[in-house]
């Protein structure tokens, strides 16, 4: 804009030229500025007001509630920052100022203080403590996934539950795991899992990165939707070594997706091999119940020869008994006479009182297994 050199400007009238320059140039919108924050101050209102400065310049710059709602971390004096925003030229004090919309850390070691600022808040308020973990079930009816449908992570895990235990569904809610973008759709892939009935236990997992790569876990907003789940979540988040504020929130933390998987899943071979070691126990009880039997027939025999025949028969029928109380410790076998067994939390139920209404058992039969709710008898609500 051109000025002719002789024309006289009221102060208010150069403030509004320069504001029109300044503000309605392409150059000074949508800037990236990196520097450290000083004098910063919180006003009532909810804005902040700070400097940003670096060795050889500093310019004053404000943030506005709304921006500032949308922000992970608050932040702290001598913060370095990224600051996403525009110039403004105040024309009531004649100031120009840098008006924010976003901030972020530069650096490794930024990202870190902000990662500390955030789990001790989130500590101080009790999300981490292990008085809120839920128990990781021994045996899931089925198991959930978040995580993305295209990496190699859920292959891992697909993986390991066919060699561990093939008889257990895995259901795969998937989600971009990577970016600021990424927090929306995980939290609705957790949701999504959490409200279903059949699923009894969820892996939040991705692969390895570097903390700019994982940083979307340690959103705040994800961080409490892990720890609200009603579904006991175990998180594998990264390489052993990656720490993210998921992990505290969650009920277990795995070092690998594949170590996640093997939590989450009962070894078939190993419950085979202890199905065989009963098996074999009951078969050496019983003969060894059987020698000792006949050592007493012998020595019965020489004491007393009259009394052979009676005794025969006693210990015939006593043999009878035990091998039918023998095969009445197979529980296969129980199990095929229309028997069955319940079960909760692992463990035999054999009293009523050990159910209480509203909790899950599950109930074993000779053709296979279901889950079932305790409903309160007449007369105890």
């Amino acid at each position: 804009m051109s000025q002719p050199t002789d024309a006289t400007l009221s102060v208010t009238g150069l403030n509004e030229l320069l504001r029109s320059v300044l503000e309605g140039s392409p150059y000074f919108r949508r800037l990236q500025v990196e520097g450290e924050i000083a004098g910063l101050t919180r006003a009532r209102s909810g804005h902040l007001y700070f400097t940003l400065k670096d060795a050889g310049s500093q310019i004053p710059c404000v943030m506005f509630q709304a921006q500032r709602r949308l922000l992970e971390v608050e932040p702290a004096e001598g913060d370095r920052v990224i600051l996403g925003g525009e110039i403004r030229h105040y024309v009531p004090r004649g100031s120009l100022q840098l008006q924010a919309y976003s901030l972020r850390a530069t650096g490794v070691g930024d990202l870190f203080a902000l990662f500390v600022q955030l789990k001790n808040r989130l500590q101080a308020e009790g999300l981490f403590d292990r008085e809120r973990k839920k128990t990781i079930p021994a045996y899931a009816s089925a198991l959930g996934v978040v995580s993305s449908p295209d990496g190699a992570v859920i292959h891992d895990i697909y993986r390991t539950v066919e060699r561990r235990f093939p008889a257990m569904p895995v259901v795969l809610s998937p989600s971009p795991v990577q970016g600021e973008a990424a927090v929306g759709p995980l939290i609705k892939a957790l949701q999504a899992l959490d409200a279903r009935p059949d699923i009894e236990l969820i892996i939040l997992a991705r692969g390895g990165g570097s903390m700019e790569d994982l940083w979307c876990f340690n959103n705040e907003h994800l961080v409490r939707t892990v720890a609200a789940m009603q579904t006991p979540v175990i998180t594998a988040v990264g390489h052993e070594t990656d720490v993210t504020l998921v992990d505290f929130a969650a009920d277990l933390r795995a070092p690998t997706p594949t170590a996640a998987a093997e939590l989450a899943t009962p070894d078939a071979a190993d419950l085979s091999r202890e199905l065989n070691r009963l098996e074999q126990r009951a078969g050496s009880g019983l003969l060894s119940m059987l020698d000792h039997l006949e050592q007493g027939v012998d020595e019965g025999e020489q004491r007393l020869r009259r009394g052979l025949l009676q005794r025969l028969a006693l210990m015939e029928q006593r043999c009878e008994t035990l091998s039918r109380q023998a095969e009445a410790l197979d529980f296969r076998s129980v199990l095929r006479r229309g028997f069955s067994l319940t079960m909760k939390d692992g463990r035999l139920v054999r009293e009523p009182q050990e159910a209480s209404p509203g909790e899950v058992i599950q109930t074993i039969l000779h053709g296979g297994r279901f889950q079932s709710q305790v409903l309160p008898q007449p007369g105890d609500e």
